[in-house]
Parts: structure tokens; C-alpha cells; sequence
């Protein structure tokens, strides 16, 4: 709660800048609340040179023991992050015949979680995310960053795809995931939200498909909040 807290007041000082200071502050450093934020790091954070700094984060910080990655859009020069499997609540997630984890190399080198999907019916995966870490004013888009394996099956029935936001408006959408690209990461699209004063507060996203089809060869990296504009 004590980074929250610094964040948002870090957030109402850059939402309060002119469009040409905020033009010229990107230019001298990263986001205001990166600070905050990288208190919960993974890996020792170097603040001095400011380029190496401002390496380390466009490269992406894991924080949290492994659970989320925060990096800045190089060009944007704003805040995006990544909530990996292991902070998700997953369905039998924690029941091997139905799933299992494996061990990637992340940013920094750490190692982080991935969930293997090895035969369910009943899929449901559920994130939250405090919008108060986002940069201000700025439109997003949530991605489920996924793998699809040569072998996957039971993937003929569409999944949902939810967000709901912290005014409680949904936004809901189907994908078909038969036809996605097989042996490589992907993002697939959630949705997109704008941040502002009105919406500060959690945000919830989903995917579901709980018919009597068995589902496999779904690999579960997380998902990813990242500016557009």
C-alpha cells in the first residue's frame, strides 16, 4: 500500500505537467514512479549512469520473487508490465496431471514460472492488477501472452476473454485460438482501457472456456498491460 501511495502521488505530478515539460522530462529520465515500483525488484537496480539505468529498464526488471516484470516503452517512455502464471489464479492449476510449471530465463536473468496446460475441460485463468502502477492518460491494451504447441487440441470451441475494470464496466470478447500460430509466444489481444482519475483501482482479467471439450498444449506465460500512445 506504501508504493501505491507513492506512485499516486507521483502519478497526479505527472498528469499536472504542460505538454512540453513532459516532452522534455522524457528526454532526461524515466517515468517519475519508477521508483516505487522497483522497490519490490528482483535484481539490483543501477542508478548511476543514467543511460545504464535507463538500460535496465527498457530490458525489463522482474520483481516480486518472480511474479511480475515492469520495463519502460523505449519509445513512449511510459510504464508496462507483465503479471506472470504464478501470481494468476488458474483452475487445478496446482494439480499435475492437469497442469504443470516450468522454469524460463527472464530479464536480469531470472528465472520465472510458466504454466504447461496438459489436458482440462474446465479452463478458467483470473488476474488483478492495481491501475494505479500504469502511467497516467494513457490508452493500454491487455494481452495474454501465450504458446500454442505443435500437438495442441480441443481448441475448435472459442475462449472468452474478459476485462473488468475498476468502475465495474466489462469488456468481454471471443477468440479463436484453432488457427493461432503454433511454436512461438504470441500475444493475444484482451482489450483496451484508458487510464485516468476515474478509473484508479483494480482490474480484473480472464480466460475461459469451460465446455466438455479437453483443452492441451497451452503454455501460459501471463499477461501484459502496454501503452499505445
Amino acid at each position: 500500500m506504501e508504493v501505491e501511495v507513492e506512485i499516486l502521488e507521483e502519478a497526479k505530478e505527472m498528469g499536472s505537467q504542460e505538454p512540453n515539460q513532459t516532452v522534455k522530462a522524457r528526454s532526461r529520465r524515466p517515468p517519475h514512479n519508477y521508483v516505487a515500483i522497483v522497490k519490490d525488484a528482483d535484481v539490483p537496480i543501477e542508478t548511476f549512469p543514467l543511460d545504464k539505468l535507463c538500460d535496465q529498464l527498457y530490458d525489463g526488471v522482474v520483481l516480486q520473487k518472480g511474479k511480475r516484470k515492469y520495463w519502460v516503452d523505449r519509445d513512449l517512455n511510459k510504464n508496462s508490465f507483465m503479471v506472470f502464471a504464478r501470481e494468476l489464479e488458474i483452475t487445478w492449476g496446482d494439480t499435475p496431471a492437469y497442469w504443470q510449471w516450468r522454469t524460463v530465463k527472464e530479464s536480469g536473468n531470472v528465472d520465472v514460472e510458466i504454466a504447461v496446460l496438459r489436458n482440462v475441460c474446465w479452463l478458467f485463468i483470473l488476474g488483478k492488477f492495481r491501475t494505479v502502477m500504469l502511467s497516467p492518460n494513457t490508452l493500454y491494451e491487455v494481452t495474454l501472452v501465450a504458446l500454442m504447441t505443435e500437438s495442441s487440441q480441443g481448441w475448435r470451441v472459442p475462449v472468452k476473454l474478459g476485462i473488468v475494470l475498476p468502475d465495474e464496466s466489462k469488456m468481454e470478447r471471443m477468440e479463436d485460438l484453432q488457427n493461432k500460430p503454433r511454436g512461438k509466444w504470441i500475444n493475444i489481444l484482451m482489450g483496451e482501457f484508458t487510464t485516468s482519475s476515474k478509473n484508479i483501482g483494480e482490474i480484473r482479467f480472464s480466460i475461459s472456456e469451460t465446455s466438455s471439450i479437453w483443452k492441451n498444449g497451452l503454455f501460459v506465460k501471463g499477461f501484459a498491460f502496454r501503452p499505445k500512445n
